[in-house]
């Protein structure tokens, strides 16, 4: 028993659609963030840091932010020596991965100026 045209056409549409479900469903179609969720993210691990070390908000320039093609990128000097130390934290694109990517240091060949974060 042949198929009719018809029937083929709607086979074939269902295969598209059901593949097209399947594939927003394992998040093949990556979502961006948008500015102000990258930033409240930066914002919610610095205020985690802080209560993990101690640290003062005073310490801290105000944040700068850079967008690369990768991520966003937020960073606050360190200010008892604002030009070898911040803390920087680095968010992707679609928000999936966040993390320090650097950490307050002074006197980074030794390792102990920053107070350690507590995990």
């Amino acid at each position: 028993m042949a198929l009719s045209r018809i029937t083929v056409r709607r086979l074939i549409l269902g295969g598209i659609a059901a593949s097209l479900v399947i594939a927003i469903g394992l998040g093949v179609f990556e979502r961006e963030i948008d500015a102000k969720t990258a930033t409240g993210l930066a914002e919610r691990m610095l205020v985690q840091y802080r209560r993990g070390t101690g640290e003062q908000l005073r310490n801290f320039t105000p944040r700068e932010t850079r967008i690369w093609a990768d991520g966003w990128e937020f960073r606050w000097r360190y200010r008892p020596c604002p030009e070898l130390a911040s803390l920087r934290i680095w968010i992707s694109r679609d928000g999936r991965r966040a993390g320090y990517a650097e950490l307050p240091d002074c006197m980074p060949a030794e390792g102990v100026a920053a107070k350690p974060l507590k995990v």
